[in-house]
């Protein structure tokens, strides 16, 4: 991925901060969709310039949610939904509700 293709990139997912690191040769990318980098401001994914240039845009995609990108899954009233779907409001009620362990 060139400098102008990496320039798309940011301008697709505008939800990915890319800065320069204090070290040299390294590029570091924020996505505040992600909770986990929400949740910290000194987290960030480091990636070296060569290793940018090796890349498409799925394979960065990739490294830079690492994993962290997760679908909730929840079966209410016999039938499964993605939780993403859902609007504010029962999201707040699924995160209110009580959970118990069967044995």
């Amino acid at each position: 991925m060139n400098a102008q293709e990496l320039e798309l990139f940011l301008e697709q997912n505008n939800h990915i901060q890319c800065f320069d690191a204090e070290e040299e040769q390294l590029l570091c990318f924020r996505n505040e969709h992600l909770a986990w980098y929400r949740n910290n401001p000194e987290r960030k994914t480091a990636i070296t310039y060569g290793k940018v240039e090796e890349m498409d845009a799925d394979s960065l995609l990739g490294a830079i949610n690492r994993g962290l990108e997760i679908e909730n899954i929840t079966r209410i009233t016999g039938y499964f939904t993605k939780v993403a779907s859902w609007n504010p409001g029962k999201r707040g009620e699924l995160k209110d509700r009580r959970k118990f362990a069967v044995n």
